[in-house]
């Protein structure tokens, strides 16, 4: 693997995984409005990764286009659809969410199904030539 590549994965898993603990903190804080942006940038970053590699050029676009992109794509799983379109959702203006899932659970969800369930893995052995995806 190349060696820019293996340092992509780390930063990405970084990013990943800062943009979790925020989004966790944000809740202990009882902030979820920031939660839940936190948990979709989470998400974005996996989708754009990923979808970066498969089309062999850089992404640009902001998370809740990725999101947005994501469930619109055919060999998206229902599961997986479902959970890009509740991040993408607007709140009502009470602020509370038209549904009950929990939108950090949808982001970790994108992030395994994406990257896979051992993604925190990834990149681990830059030297050694075994980072990988899943």
């Amino acid at each position: 693997m190349p060696k820019s590549l293996s340092s992509e994965l780390l930063t990405l898993k970084r990013t990943i995984r800062r943009e979790l603990e925020d989004a966790d903190q944000a809740r202990v804080e009882g902030n979820e409005g920031r939660a839940r942006v936190c948990a979709r940038r989470a998400a974005g970053w996996a989708v754009s990764f990923t979808r970066s590699l498969n089309e062999e050029h850089e992404i640009e676009a902001n998370a809740y286009e990725m999101l947005q992109w994501l469930a619109q794509q055919a060999d998206t799983t229902d599961d997986v659809r479902a959970a890009a379109t509740r991040l993408t959702a607007r709140v009502s203006l009470d602020h509370t969410l038209p549904f009950p899932e929990d939108p950090l659970e949808d982001a970790r969800m994108i992030v395994e199904a994406l990257l896979g369930r051992n993604w925190t893995e990834m990149g681990e052995a830059e030297g050694s030539g075994n980072s990988r995806l899943t």
